[in-house]
């Protein structure tokens, strides 16, 4: 009586083949059930390999502590091996722009909190659940809040790109070389040191689309129509940095006469981009794949979507209640507003669950005054105020 097993790993999983060299007698049903329960183990372990690096994103970067690249001493493990969500070409750009990848994490920690803020009183809030996939399963859906979370996120790396240029940050860009404005004064000065917005905006969509530009699915496939989505988004959030860019100016002149002025391309606050991305969103269009291989109206009486509009390809799941399949948090426990009407309000944030009310001791600074010379002096004032939360 002998017994052999063999393995072969492929892609990580294991494969495993069984062959019985029994005399005795064995009953075929029990064979098979074992051969069953060894393919669908083998089939659990590679499926749930292939979540993980699926759900591995550089967006994780924003929640990675990064070294920048001369902190590293001398026989430590390279930086760009040590950064997980990247994918082959983004690696790839990480070996030649080492330095620049404290900017990405900086770009994407921008978005994200922008992201917070501009959904923070409504059911989904963006929030993050973990440091590989950052948004969790929910990303996993073509949904107009995916398609947001994409466009401000590559706006934050465009941000934060073009402003490390023109502070000297990056060793293959400087302060920007942008045209002198048709309609600036003939008397004003173009010069200073601007943002390179020109430069952030090309990285930008070098490192961010190189994740969709290496994905080779079929023409017209489901995942191709979520491949072309995802890069019309990270489109449209460049195209805010880029375009919401302004002429800064600074008066010089005696007792500020401002009889001459120095001006210079300056990004715009990072809010009025999250501002600009979040009406983009209330319009943003649905679309389907079509027989050319392209994304296409669902409704054929709008305009079609420009570069700088955001689209989507499914409907938003339900984020009333905790779903772990399609990843939604539910709104339990979130704080509402009882006298609102919007989103906020009690009435839609819990879904006509209804709300329970409590009571705390807010604090704050009161009663300040200004004494010479030269400090100002508060008390420490609590009121009791009404909470709602959801149940």
């Amino acid at each position: 009586m002998s017994q052999q097993q063999t393995s072969s790993h492929r892609s990580g999983c294991v494969a495993v083949t069984r062959r019985t060299m029994d005399t005795r007698p064995v009953r075929r049903w029990r064979t098979g059930a074992l051969r069953h329960l060894l393919l669908a183990a083998a089939f659990l372990a590679c499926s749930s390999q292939l979540l993980v690096v699926e759900a591995n994103s550089w967006w994780s970067l924003a929640l990675t502590p990064i070294q920048r690249p001369e902190m590293y001493i001398i026989g430590a493990q390279p930086l760009c091996s040590q950064l997980s969500g990247l994918s082959q070409g983004q690696r790839k750009l990480c070996q030649l722009y080492q330095d620049h990848m404290v900017h990405i994490g900086d770009g994407a920690k921008t978005g994200i909190k922008e992201c917070q803020f501009q959904f923070r009183q409504r059911r989904w809030n963006c929030s993050t659940v973990d440091n590989t996939s950052v948004f969790g399963r929910v990303m996993q859906i073509g949904s107009r809040e995916t398609a947001f979370t994409y466009a401000i996120s590559a706006a934050g790396v465009v941000n934060a790109v073009s402003r490390a240029c023109r502070e000297g940050e990056l060793s293959t860009c400087g302060c920007s070389r942008s045209a002198r404005p048709r309609d600036l004064p003939r008397d004003w000065l173009w010069g200073g040191c601007g943002d390179n917005v020109h430069y952030g905006y090309r990285f930008a969509r070098e490192f961010v689309d190189a994740r969709e530009r290496e994905k080779n699915y079929p023409r017209g496939s489901l995942e191709h129509a979520r491949t072309l989505m995802n890069l019309q988004n990270n489109e449209a959030g460049r195209q805010a940095a880029y375009n919401l860019a302004n002429v800064a100016c600074k008066c010089h002149g005696v007792s500020g006469s401002c009889s001459l002025k120095t001006c210079w391309l300056q990004l715009a606050d990072f809010r009025s981009v999250g501002e600009f991305l979040k009406e983009k969103y209330d319009s943003a269009a649905a679309m389907r794949i079509g027989r050319k291989g392209k994304l296409e109206l669902v409704e054929k009486r709008f305009n079609p979507p420009g570069p700088e509009d955001l689209v989507y390809t499914d409907p938003s799941p339900d984020y009333c209640l905790r779903n772990e399949t399609t990843g939604s948090l539910g709104t339990q426990g979130r704080l509402c507003n009882k006298t609102s009407e919007g989103m906020d309000g009690c009435e839609l944030m819990c879904c006509g669950r209804g709300y329970d009310q409590f009571k705390i001791y807010k604090h704050e600074r009161c009663h300040c005054k200004f004494h010479w010379c030269c400090y100002v002096k508060c008390k420490r004032c609590s009121t009791l105020v009404d909470q709602f939360v959801c149940k």
